[in-house]
């Protein structure tokens, strides 16, 4: 999907939805500042230190705001771009070492040189935070969250419910069979095909209604490799409308899988998704928006082959 820039409404919902991967980016440029500080205090004294930490903290929100899919990207380039921040007063000094002449061209050299180093280490340090996050044992633990929406109890209900012969937004479910059991289909915004890269990939997985009244709605989805997701959702009545509740256990996230989850608050937003399904205009929710990186655009930029953006 190519980049696409947000509108007011979405980037003040990115914002939102993705505080706690916010927070967490902020914690991570302070550690990195008050290592630094521990290391050279002379480099970084408390007033540097609050302009370098107010600079990655406009950063790290427009990173956000304009690459809502990429949280491991915005957690490295919290880290990196800090350190980046810290030695660029190092940079005259070194240049400092060549001719009078060329000194010029030796400080313009060795910024260059920094930024591709910052780059790579972006990349390096996204990777390894990667392979932490899906490593591990698999963690039974429970998500839970709720969402207040405008609409009646009953409709909630079927809108919310995942039940077979039904299609709600990118997840398509068929006929169920004599066990109760039906296919669902769920298109990918974020994965192509890898035999066919001009389509989005389509994840296949089993899932059958364990029980559902107008109240309550659970149903039990067998994934690809085997795995069992419990998903339960309550409809509780309010003035305004009906609060809808969900509780699920996945079956194939590692305690890494479940941070992530958490941080990006996926399970809300996931609920954001349906219940704008009811609505006209663009969508808010993050499962819909693009999933370019900041470090997929330095690419076409550095080897351009295929626009990214509209």
């Amino acid at each position: 999907m190519s980049f696409s820039w947000p509108t007011l409404t979405q980037a003040t919902y990115r914002i939102a939805r993705l505080r706690r991967l916010i927070v967490a980016a902020f914690v991570l440029v302070v550690v990195v500042l008050g290592f630094a500080a521990l290391v050279s205090p002379e480099l970084l004294p408390a007033t540097r230190a609050v302009s370098i930490f107010t600079t990655m903290a406009v950063l790290v929100l427009g990173h956000v705001v304009l690459f809502p899919n990429v949280a491991l990207e915005t957690l490295s380039l919290s880290v990196v771009g800090a350190v980046f921040i810290v030695v660029l007063p190092v940079l005259p000094e070194i240049a400092g070492y060549a001719a009078i002449a060329h000194y010029q061209a030796a400080l313009t050299l060795s910024v260059v040189f920094v930024v591709l180093v910052a780059l790579a280490l972006v990349t390096v340090l996204h990777r390894f935070l990667e392979i932490c996050v899906y490593a591990g044992p698999i963690a039974e633990l429970r998500i839970t969250t709720h969402l207040d929406v405008p609409i009646a109890t009953t409709f909630a209900s079927q809108q919310f419910g995942l039940r077979p012969e039904t299609r709600r937004g990118r997840v398509m479910a068929g006929p169920a069979d004599a066990q109760g059991f039906f296919d669902v289909a769920v298109v990918s915004e974020h994965v192509t095909d890898p035999d066919d890269p001009s389509r989005p990939l389509v994840v296949k997985l089993d899932a059958k209604v364990l029980s559902s009244d107008p109240q309550n709605h659970e149903t039990m989805l067998v994934l690809p490799n085997g795995a069992v997701t419990v998903t339960s959702h309550r409809f509780m009545p309010k003035a305004d409308g009906c609060r809808v509740s969900v509780t699920e256990m996945p079956g194939d996230f590692t305690y890494g899988m479940h941070a992530m989850f958490w941080l990006t608050d996926q399970q809300t937003d996931n609920l954001v998704e349906v219940a704008e399904l009811t609505e006209n205009g663009p969508s808010r929710a993050n499962g819909l928006a693009h999933a370019v990186s900041l470090l997929s655009i330095a690419g076409v930029v550095l080897s351009p082959r295929l626009p990214v953006l509209d």
